[in-house]
């Protein structure tokens, strides 16, 4: 069975080298429409979790900001909670830069007869906003859809994630491959389901999972990926 699909995540696989002021820079955007507000330093340090434990990796971004708000017994008269979102969403190319090899193994994959899908887990950002920081980076011609875990509604590993990614590719499990860099969301999460996985190695600490799932492949660039996926094709 040949390839239809290529599933790409994005930090620290397609973007790297986040910048160390993100938090000042969205502090000072969302006081720029907001003014000064004393739970802006809390809300940008906190740890947004879902509130229902239970429910493993669901992902309901504007509930779980609400949420936090009101427990810190902020008003949330004149507040957006979709427009604080967006306003946390900084443009990727000013905060990171894309990683060695990315825009040439995009590119490679759509000069292959590929539908390419970005897979990837966001807190702020959804579909519109991830596919206008491609744009930005001057390759929206190289990327066909996006299935953020803002819009899906649920994070990588879920099965949710890859089904839509799959949905927006028009393709089956067997004709598609994942390249991430995290082998519990990326590698596990896509082979759980049938779909091939590259895993890119990255030189900062990995979290251990015990697993016996290992990856199709293993890069530690992606200008290596074009040989490991030609013989799929």
């Amino acid at each position: 069975m040949g390839l239809r699909a290529a599933f790409f995540d994005v930090g620290d696989t397609l973007v790297e080298g986040w910048d160390p002021h993100y938090r000042v820079r969205v502090r000072e955007a969302l006081a720029q429409h907001y003014g000064e507000r004393d739970w802006f330093d809390d809300f940008l340090g906190a740890e947004l979790e879902p509130a229902d434990h239970d429910v493993p990796w669901r992902q309901e971004t504007l509930a779980i900001m609400e949420r936090w708000l009101r427990e810190q017994h902020v008003p949330l008269d004149g507040i957006d909670l979709d427009r604080v979102r967006s306003i946390c969403s900084l443009p990727l190319d000013t905060v990171t830069h894309l990683t060695e090899g990315a825009a040439d193994a995009l590119r490679w994959c759509k000069a292959s007869g590929l539908v390419v899908v970005l897979v990837t887990n966001t807190l702020w950002r959804g579909d519109e906003e991830v596919r206008e920081d491609w744009r930005r980076f001057g390759l929206d011609d190289a990327v066909d859809a996006v299935a953020s875990s803002h819009s899906v509604g649920w994070r990588k590993p879920h099965p949710a994630m890859f089904e839509r990614a799959l949905e927006l590719a028009g393709a089956r499990p067997e004709e598609a491959f994942m390249v991430g860099d995290r082998l519990g969301a990326d590698v596990i999460g896509a082979k759980r389901l049938g779909i091939r996985a590259v895993l890119r190695e990255t030189t900062g600490p990995a979290p251990q999972i015990e697993t016996d799932v290992v990856p199709d492949a293993v890069v530690r660039s992606l200008a290596e990926l074009p040989g490991v996926v030609r013989p799929w094709l």
